[in-house]
């Protein structure tokens, strides 16, 4: 028989995650706890798209996916300058650059990581950074850039709720054909049939406790996209068997190989023959 996962992520998302599970045996269902959604007042974040175009910054910063595609429907097909540079936490927010704005990155940490861009991003004395971000964001990057003669402008690009409490959602993404998807009330009853479940964010860890609560079956292993998001299950009392140490989806299934193999008598795909 093959492993089964729960996904804790928006299934639109999901699908590469699911492919990359597949090829090791793993079926997987998705479940969707929170959303990203626009805040009330979106005025500082019109005030921020006219600075950008105008030049006012010299780098802008990206944390998140969610927020370049708030950032890209702010400037709403507007350009931006030409020698404005731009830092991104990671892979995935990278492609989203290059996606939705047609940019390349001039600065990625080897850490994909807010952590990682404090410890390596090298700043010039009097840059002037723009910095959007969800209304959950820790306070690592801001700390860090405190540290050097920069100025920086932050802002709420979105807040994240619990799914389905309304907010008008960042985006509006369709699950792919064939996804599994969970209803999050369902979750704690299922938890016995899991061999893995996948925490993809801090928030994800909130919601799941209010839904589960934080014991999980001994059969079920648990992973974490990150090092943010294992201190949050750490500080819930959820176990923490591994954390991929790339947020993509070849990352997870790395992560989830070898996890499997640790724990298991035999390998996914040797289970798969059973």
């Amino acid at each position: 028989m093959a492993y089964q996962a729960l996904i804790l992520r928006n299934p639109a998302r999901a699908a590469a995650t699911v492919q990359e599970f597949e090829q090791l045996g793993i079926i997987s269902r998705c479940a969707q706890l929170i959303d990203t959604v626009w805040p009330e007042d979106r005025s500082q974040l019109h005030r921020i798209g006219e600075e950008l175009v105008a030049g006012r910054f010299s780098w802008l910063v990206f944390t998140s996916v969610n927020t370049v595609h708030v950032v890209a429907q702010v400037l709403d097909g507007r350009q931006l300058p030409a020698d404005l540079r731009i830092a991104s936490v990671g892979q995935k927010t990278t492609g989203a650059i290059a996606r939705l704005l047609g940019r390349s990155v001039h600065f990625q940490p080897a850490e994909q990581s807010a952590a990682g861009m404090v410890a390596e991003w090298r700043l010039e004395a009097g840059a002037r950074i723009c910095y959007p971000h969800g209304d959950l964001a820790s306070s690592t990057l801001a700390d860090g850039l405190a540290e050097h003669p920069v100025e920086v402008s932050e802002c709420i690009a979105y807040e994240t709720v619990d799914a389905g409490r309304g907010g008008q959602p960042v985006t509006e993404a369709v699950a792919a054909p064939g996804i599994n998807i969970l209803p999050a009330e369902q979750i704690g009853a299922t938890l016995e049939e899991l061999d893995l479940v996948v925490f993809s964010a801090p928030s994800v860890v909130r919601r799941f406790i209010q839904l589960a609560g934080s014991r999980l079956p001994s059969r079920t292993q648990a992973i974490a996209i990150g090092k943010p998001t294992a201190a949050a299950m750490e500080r819930a009392g959820l176990p923490v068997h591994a954390i991929s140490a790339q947020p993509t989806p070849q990352g997870l299934a790395r992560a989830a190989q070898d996890l499997l193999r640790r724990t298991g008598p035999s390998g996914a795909a040797e289970r798969t023959a059973e």
